[in-house]
């Protein structure tokens, strides 16, 4: 994974992905789009069967076009396997794109991985 700078541009909290749930929450500052709907991060089969869980908050850089240039971890779940579903996912999304100055922006991503019972 590549590192860069660190310092981050303000940015806000774009969406809470549950692994399990088929939509992610509506935007609340309109920072990103969900169409296409983004999909959400798949829970490794490995990690539910050892009860692994977590919040992955992820730093993104976007482009003028809303497309990923960059993903890091900021903060790990504390299992690789989550952390590494989360940064793959993420590189597929398409975020809203920015103002037409089009300078790059540094977003903050939460994606939740919980176990939830049948």
């Amino acid at each position: 994974m590549r590192q860069v700078a660190k310092t981050l541009w303000a940015g806000t909290v774009l969406a809470l992905l549950a692994a399990c749930t088929t939509s992610p929450p509506a935007p609340s500052s309109g920072e990103w789009t969900p169409t296409p709907p983004n999909p959400s991060a798949p829970y490794p089969p490995e990690s539910r069967t050892n009860g692994e869980q977590g919040l992955v908050l992820l730093r993104v850089r976007t482009s003028a076009q809303g497309l990923p240039t960059a993903v890091e971890v900021k903060e790990s779940s504390g299992f690789a396997r989550l952390d590494r579903s989360a940064v793959e996912t993420v590189w597929k999304w398409k975020f809203k794109p920015t103002p037409d100055d089009g300078g790059v922006v540094w977003r903050e991503v939460p994606v939740r991985f919980a176990i939830r019972p049948n």
